[in-house]
């Protein structure tokens, strides 16, 4: 993935009080449910994975980078090109920003996480 395709989400982190700590525990479903959401909207969509800096390839330049967290290692089948690709992207990319918009603390819980579509 090119750094061009790397997009971010800055955001300060406040944990707070205790009572704000268990206010966002009791949220946490809520995020995640949200974000496997776009797996209902998007059925060419398999998995992707939000990661920090430290966690993207190496191949791709930190320094010019701003934000905390990016999208990386989308996968979709079927794979129709870059329209689609982007249409996706930007599906992913409004859950985790209005997620993080309302709960700002979910960027703990979403840093390294990866949303797989589960097949039964």
């Amino acid at each position: 993935m090119s750094a061009a395709r790397c997009r971010c989400y800055r955001d300060e982190v406040d944990k707070g009080s205790p009572e704000k700590q268990e206010e966002v525990q009791a949220r946490l479903p809520d995020v995640e449910a949200r974000l496997r959401a776009v797996f209902g909207r998007r059925p060419d969509l398999h998995r992707f994975v939000i990661q920090d800096k430290a966690g993207l390839a190496d191949h791709i330049d930190r320094e010019n980078l701003v934000g905390e967290l990016f999208i990386t290692q989308i996968t979709l089948y079927p794979r129709h090109g870059a329209r689609q690709y982007d249409e996706v992207y930007d599906a992913i990319a409004r859950a985790v920003t209005q997620v993080v918009a309302e709960l700002p603390e979910a960027l703990n819980f979403l840093r390294g996480r990866t949303f797989v579509r589960a097949i039964h």
